[in-house]
């Protein structure tokens, strides 16, 4: 991870404060200095304070540094997001954990693993790799892959028939989002309400799933972003069919459609389709 020094002076000096009185409280005079000068990434404590008094997310001073294994990784992310789990398997099988340098990446690995992993049924191994990431990895930062591998291991234990424990799962991965300043991309905060929105749905508590899927919805429309829009929009109407509610049911896989195609999301919409049909 890189933090964007000049993006934190810029906007510091847009809230009228000096260094000092943005580290009032929080840290020294010295480390904001570190900070916009030398692009020092501070204590996790100290960067969600600083961001929180500047009433900013912290991925916007904080991006995810470019390389080989993150292009990799983002494409068994589009894989998985696409459903296409052969693409997705293909890909991670290239990748060699003993050449990952940092713990943030092997973090990722081990998560996607995990989901590439659930998608061919090998639950207990997708458990296995997602407690290594939950256990061995949950202090290395607060970024948004500990939601995520918490939503997947209620996934997981959904597969196993253990709605108790996947709906407490579910519960604590919302937790995790609405008490962590966790850091993550726009494509990784409207994954995980997508895959939260999932997860509740097939829990049967389509309230919950409707509004994860609308806080999804909400973080792409500030962003001007059709990523995963569509399957947002599918879970909202499945949710209200569940609901016994036809009319918004209807309209939001109307517009789930739409978008599907827009994304040519090809699979979606025929799964869109047959739900229209339904209805």
């Amino acid at each position: 991870m890189k933090l964007r020094g000049d993006v934190l002076k810029q906007i510091r000096r847009k809230r009228g404060l000096s260094q000092t009185a943005l580290a009032e409280g929080i840290c020294t005079q010295a480390t904001i200095s570190l900070m916009e000068k030398q692009n020092r990434l501070p204590k996790m404590d100290i960067l969600t304070a600083i961001c929180e008094r500047l009433n900013i997310q912290t991925d916007r001073i904080v991006e995810i540094e470019v390389s080989g294994i993150n292009d990799t990784f983002n494409k068994i992310i589009d894989a998985l997001t696409d459903q296409e789990y052969d693409t997705a398997r293909k890909l991670i099988s290239k990748v060699s954990v003993k050449n990952l340098n940092s713990d943030f990446d092997k973090q990722r690995y081990y998560f996607l693993l995990g989901m590439v992993q659930i998608s061919e049924d090998k639950v207990d191994d997708a458990i296995f790799n997602f407690e290594l990431v939950l256990t061995q990895f949950a202090t290395t930062s607060a970024n948004i892959y500990l939601a995520m591998t918490t939503a997947g291991m209620a996934l997981a234990y959904l597969k196993r028939d253990d709605k108790e424990r996947a709906i407490r799962l579910t519960n604590r991965a919302v937790k995790l989002i609405d008490n962590k300043k966790l850091i993550g991309s726009l494509h990784q905060w409207a994954s995980i309400n997508c895959q939260i929105a999932k997860l509740y749905w097939r829990l049967g508590e389509p309230e919950k799933a409707i509004e994860s899927a609308q806080r999804g919805i909400q973080l792409c429309r500030e962003r001007d972003s059709l990523f995963i829009l569509d399957q947002l929009y599918m879970y909202v109407g499945r949710a209200y069919i569940e609901l016994g509610d036809k009319e918004k049911a209807k309209e939001n896989l109307e517009i789930a459609k739409s978008l599907s195609i827009a994304r040519h999301g090809k699979l979606n919409e025929q799964s869109i389709e047959q739900e229209l049909e339904r209805l």
